[in-house]
Formats: structure tokens, sequence, C-alpha cells
């Protein structure tokens, strides 16, 4: 037990406990073979407001394993940098990575499971180093979004992918928006998120496509029902394998 954490927040701790508790109980209460969570592994019956009751996982976490599969992104000899992952996307990769050592994890915030506290748009990282990076849902909060598009084209050794996905706000939104006038207390509103720079739109990849990326597009909404009701993924998500 974290007694520091429990004397300077003693709700949050106890309401965290009581949330683990009821997430294991509802993890075999609807134990079943419905659907899946690649992330930590459960089978049941169905996920509960579109989280699983084990680990907690939303659809568009999940959405990332499936998309590891769909684009062929599996293999474990890659050498990895994922962008601000959080801890249910770390705790999966550190199970099924071989080297921890293949496996960067960068946020230009300090958490206990990043190992490059650096800026994505100034890293001193050296070209050429990575096999595929992962950045989900991240740069839709990045203000200089194509210095960071431009420092991952360098960070990739050639043919190298990027695995990237942001949040299509408003839903089905064709043109992304983008306005530095806009106000920050606004952004909640018109972007969709307080901390969200821009509202993404189906064109976003073309920012990429400016970097010199090649690009494989997933729409969720194209996938097979069965895929979808299986593995707890919305149909409002987009996903894009981006090779240099």
């Amino acid at each position: 037990m974290n007694f520091r954490k429990l004397i300077r927040h003693p709700k949050r701790f106890f309401l965290k406990g009581k949330n683990k508790i009821i997430g294991q109980y509802n993890s075999i209460k609807y134990k079943g073979i419905n659907v899946l969570c690649e992330i930590c592994g459960w089978k049941g019956q169905l996920f509960l407001n579109q989280k699983c009751p084990k680990c907690n996982s939303v659809s568009r976490i999940r959405l990332l394993l499936f998309s590891l599969n769909y684009f062929d992104l599996e293999s474990q000899d890659r050498k990895i940098l994922h962008i601000a992952p959080n801890i249910n996307e770390f705790n999966y990769f550190r199970k099924h990575v071989t080297k921890m050592s293949n496996y960067d994890r960068l946020n230009i915030k300090k958490f206990d499971h990043i190992n490059l506290n650096q800026d994505l748009t100034k890293t001193n990282i050296k070209s050429d180093t990575y096999d595929l990076v992962i950045a989900w849902h991240v740069f839709e909060h990045i203000p200089n979004d194509t210095k960071a598009i431009n420092e991952v084209y360098r960070l990739l050794k050639p043919n190298g992918n990027a695995l990237v996905s942001v949040p299509i706000f408003p839903e089905n939104n064709i043109k992304t928006l983008e306005d530095e006038s806009i106000d920050y207390k606004d952004y909640e509103k018109i972007h969709g998120h307080y901390d969200h720079c821009r509202s993404c739109g189906f064109d976003y990849y073309e920012r990429f496509e400016s970097s010199g990326f090649s690009t494989k597009t997933l729409l969720a909404n194209k996938l097979k029902t069965t895929d979808l009701d299986k593995f707890g993924l919305k149909k409002d998500h987009v996903v894009w394998n981006f090779t240099k």
C-alpha cells in the first residue's frame, strides 16, 4: 500500500480501491465468450458502457490492438516508439514485447512508465531509429503538429510505419478545423475537449502525406459487425498506417 497517497488523497485512494473491487466482481459476473478485450485477455458476455470490467479499457484503446493485427504490425523484432501511452497500453506492450529495450515511451510529461521525457517536436533521438511509431489520440493535443509529424518521419527507418489515430470531431467531420483565434475556454465546445488544439476531420491524414508519408486507412464503420461487437469497437473511429 502507498501510504503517502493514502494520507494525501484518502478519498481518491479508497474510490480507486472500490472501483477495482467492483471491476473484479463484474469481470467474474459477466464472464463469457461473446466479447474479448485484447488488452488484458478478458472474455465476457458484454462490455459495460463500452469499458472492459477487468482492466477498464475503452473502445479506442482496444482498437489499437486490433489495428496492429489489421495492418500486420505485430512483429516483436520491431524497434517501437510509443508516444504518450496510457497505463493500459503500456501494460500490454510490456507483456508482449520480447525486449523492453525495443520499446521506448515518450511523453512531454513525467510518468513512471515513461522512459523518454521529451517534446515530440524536438527530440534528441537519432534519425532512422524506429521501425514503428504509435501515436494514439495524441496529435490533436500538439499545437505545432506539423513539426511533430516531421519529427516522426525523421525518427522512422526507411519503410517504417506510423500507426496513428485521432478523434474525429464532430462525428463524421470531413474537414479539420484549426483556428488560433479561438479562446482556450471554448476548446471543449468547439473541439470536443478542453485540451484539443483542433477538431480533426477525415482529411487529417493529408498532413502526414505532406511530410512524405504514404497512407493506408482503417475506417471502423467499414469493419464487420462481428468484429465491432467482439472487440467492443465504435464505428466513429479511424486509423491510419503511414509508411515512410
